[in-house]
């Protein structure tokens, strides 16, 4: 019999994150899936929000943008239209048994799979409406684009005005996100995958009139006519025809058609058995938010795993750390559900007036710059915040101690080196705790053997906190080469980058970028900021003192 830390079932986004992270973390870690090839049916396409900044921790940040995707840079809405081989593989199909002993077992199967029904339904444990009802069937096909060319296609009127090939692929397939709208169907369009891979996802309602024995065809009637650009939109010598992309340069690789809905579990855990991904919750693709949720179940419990694994929690506190994720992640789901159901809100306007009223609404507002920008910040800025109202058994302390919100990520450096991430700098080890100390230009120095006597004090459990997670920050307004400030040996020592120091080393911060992003979500007095694994705050003291007695909560916490 083989024996495991934690057995995942399922390899999606949330069991591959979650087994990936706990390698990170060196607990042992076995996932179960039952398939041996990649599933080719259209599915979540979008990474956005924590899945980026996650994707760093688990080592893939870099290559989700430059090997397997790229950057979404607009988000439009309109009205009308427009592989790795398994390494090793166990075949037991023969009936043959593979006992394993594990201490955890988690569900990433989906949300028709083995672990819920088997073994936690019986415990009473559903997937239960929401606060927001909604079914609804669409038609989801990926599409390969490939590019007509005067040699492949002589006959396509485009290259008489001079249109390159590069041209024509951006005008009949521009770069951008879609959400559409008319009186017929919503639907939703656009391209994914690496920049020049040629796919394009497109998504539409499915109505009760729609006959769709033949899927295939279904799509080309609803999609056919977003291929077809009349003349004069192009050229005025073009006038009274239309310009069509020719057929065969669009391979249709899967279309078939999905049945949404929003649920969630009544209870996330049974003992030692969790739930996470579909598995745990499900939603509609309107707001994009199916594989960042996901990926935030999974790291919001590694380091959960990794704890409580290591210091061997008696069953009463197992169940208030783990009742305290499940509240994180109920809340955490209800944000992404009010996104969804604003995005489907706006997707699924029936109302014509109502459509129409809205429309006016927001192009006057986009002919303002500043609404436009505060509108844009109001809709992409991050929202979520844990308080012990809405998360009574969570890992942090509210209110006086600030906690429950995530640390700003920058860019940050040691003194004569290259900038880095911040979450790099700061989380150094995932499955424990970090300490922040902020160090201002008056502010007295802070001493190894000061930070090491209060952590020796508070008396942590094994491993949860230690000196070399401790992290000196240097905020004191100059940049890291003319800092007056200087680290105390034996602490790592970081310091913000500004837009000018990150212009000279050719890095393009993002729009917003801000290096005082750090210090700026806390009070002028803070100096010591407790922060969890999954950029969440556990709290904030101004002085020792109060730092000392934030970690004897924290041990209280795990004991």
């Amino acid at each position: 019999m083989e024996e495991t830390t934690v057995v995942i079932v399922g390899a999606g986004p949330s069991g591959l994150a979650l087994g990936a992270l706990l390698g990170r973390m060196n607990v042992k870690t076995i996932i179960l899936e039952k398939d041996t090839e990649v599933c080719e049916d259209p599915r979540g396409i979008v990474v956005n929000g924590d899945a980026v900044r996650i994707s760093y921790q688990i080592g893939i940040g870099e290559g989700l943008t430059k090997r397997i995707g790229k950057d979404i840079s607009v988000l439009n809405f309109h009205r009308g239209n427009f592989r790795q081989s398994p390494f090793m593989t166990f075949d037991i199909r023969d009936g043959a048994k593979h006992l394993i002993r594990t201490s955890w077992l988690v569900g990433a199967d989906g949300k028709r799979g083995v672990v819920r029904k088997k073994f936690l339904e019986p415990e009473g444990v559903r997937q239960v409406e929401g606060e927001w009802t909604y079914v609804g069937t669409w038609v989801a096909a990926n599409l390969k684009i490939t590019t007509p060319t005067p040699e492949s296609h002589p006959e396509f009127p485009l290259w008489k005005l001079g249109y390159t090939p590069q041209q024509v692929h951006d005008t009949f397939w521009p770069t951008g996100f879609y959400f559409c709208n008319d009186d017929k169907r919503p639907q939703v369009s656009g391209r994914f995958g690496p920049a020049g891979s040629g796919f394009w996802r497109h998504e539409y309602s499915v109505e009760p009139e729609d006959n769709l024995d033949d899927v295939q065809g279904h799509l080309w009637k609803i999609f056919g006519s977003w291929m077809i650009i009349p003349g004069s939109k192009l050229s005025r010598t073009l006038a009274k025809t239309v310009v069509e992309f020719p057929r065969d340069c669009i391979d249709v690789i899967r279309c078939r058609p999905f049945t949404f809905t929003v649920k969630v579990v009544n209870k996330w855990f049974v003992r030692n058995t969790m739930l996470i991904g579909d598995a745990a919750h499900v939603f509609p693709p309107f707001g994009r938010q199916g594989i960042a949720c996901r990926i935030r179940d999974a790291q919001s419990l590694a380091w959960r795993l990794a704890m409580m694994s290591t210091i061997s929690v008696l069953t009463t506190t197992r169940e208030r750390i783990l009742e305290g994720w499940s509240q994180e992640r109920r809340h955490a789901w209800k944000g992404a559900m009010n996104a969804t159901r604003l995005n489907g809100s706006i997707v699924n306007m029936w109302s014509f007036f109502g459509g129409l009223l809205y429309r006016i609404v927001m192009r006057l507002v986009w002919q303002f710059p500043i609404l436009a920008r505060l509108r844009t910040h109001r809709a992409f800025r991050d929202k979520l915040a844990f308080t012990h109202k809405t998360c009574p058994d969570g890992f942090f302390l509210d209110g006086a101690g600030v906690g429950g919100r995530k640390v700003a990520q920058i860019r940050v450096r040691k003194q004569g080196q290259a900038p880095i991430l911040s979450d790099s700098a700061f989380l150094r080890n995932l499955s424990h705790l970090s300490l922040l100390v902020f160090v201002r230009r008056d502010s007295p120095a802070v001493e190894h053997a000061q930070i090491a006597e209060i952590l020796k004090v508070a008396d942590l459990p094994r491993d949860m906190l230690t000196m070399e997670d401790v992290t000196l920050y240097f905020i004191d307004g100059s940049s890291s080469e003319t800092s007056t400030a200087r680290p105390e040996p034996g602490l790592e020592a970081y310091y913000p980058c500004t837009t000018e120091e990150l212009a000279g080393e050719g890095i393009t911060p993002i729009k917003g970028y801000h290096h005082t992003s750090v210090e700026d979500r806390y009070g002028s007095s803070a100096k010591f900021v407790l922060v969890r694994p999954d950029f969440i705050v556990h709290s904030v003291a101004s002085s020792g003192e109060e730092l000392l007695a934030n970690l004897g909560k924290t041990g209280e916490y795990f004991r």
